[in-house]
């Protein structure tokens, strides 16, 4: 489904919005890296910028300042809008925005508005289905409102992935899922991080973060505080309670057996391996 990732540079990237005439900052000169593939946490509380960050990447709110560069090509530079529709981009719940009669239409509504065959629509849908766990032709008929709430969130996502991108946007993406809902959404995404697929997640989940993220980045009031590897026993743990983000649960309980951070397992059954 993917054809590898797509490397995303922010260069000192600002944005505004206006409200009553006046501009309200939402980032301030932030620099931020995806490399190809990579899987990137962006982490900070409400009103930090994450959402507004994911946008600006995407492409759907330009910079006021600063550039988005995604591999080696600049905003001006031809080839550079097609590389813009390479990065999906998955609002906070998303299934608010499904409309079509069916949840086969839904997703295969991204592709036909790119001017793709019919045959190739078909395809692209019924392999974006396939790949967030719901059947083609069980779920494909039925309208997306019938679905469980978990199952809309994942129909949203397929119908991101039908375009086919390189670079995955989440915004929030666990957000009112219940607990069996969260672990089919974190084994998809799993799934597509194994294919290569760049990921960047924007979230208040911690834990989950940390079992799909090598890296993260923390904002606060529109600006990167801090950025790179999670720096477990070198003042990681800190910056994420300075900024109201608690300390991964697994790590923690790293720290309270007296285990190396460098250790500390990404998942629950990790933990249970390494402890047995």
């Amino acid at each position: 489904m993917t054809s590898g990732g797509l490397e995303v540079v922010c260069e000192r990237v600002s944005f505004a919005y206006e409200e009553g005439r006046q501009p309200v900052p939402a980032l301030a000169d932030v620099d931020f890296r995806v490399g190809a593939g990579e899987r990137v946490a962006l982490l900070g509380p409400t009103g930090s910028g994450k959402s507004t960050l994911l946008q600006v990447v995407r492409g759907l709110l330009r910079p006021d300042g600063g550039s988005v560069r995604l591999g080696d090509l600049a905003p001006d530079d031809t080839g550079y809008g097609e590389l813009q529709r390479q990065i999906g981009l998955v609002f906070q719940q998303p299934e608010l925005q499904l409309f079509a009669a069916t949840a086969r239409d839904d997703v295969a509504y991204g592709p036909r508005q790119l001017g793709w065959s019919e045959e190739d629509v078909e395809t692209a849908t019924a392999e974006a289905l396939a790949t967030v766990g719901l059947d083609p032709a069980e779920h494909g008929p039925r309208h997306p409102y019938s679905l469980s709430g978990g199952e809309q969130r994942r129909l949203a996502l397929a119908g991101v992935l039908a375009m086919r991108p390189r670079v995955l946007l989440l915004d929030e993406p666990f957000v009112s899922l219940d607990p069996p809902a969260r672990r089919d959404l974190s084994q998809v995404l799993h799934s597509l991080m194994a294919r290569g697929m760049g990921l960047v997640l924007a979230t208040h989940d911690v834990d989950r973060a940390w079992a799909l993220c090598d890296r993260r980045v923390v904002l606060a009031a529109g600006r990167v505080v801090a950025a790179g590897t999670w720096d477990l026993g070198s003042g990681g743990e800190r910056v994420l309670g300075e900024y109201g983000l608690e300390v991964p649960f697994l790590v923690d309980l790293w720290s309270r057996l007296g285990r190396p951070l460098a250790t500390t397992p990404r998942s629950a059954r990790e933990a249970a391996e390494m402890l047995a």
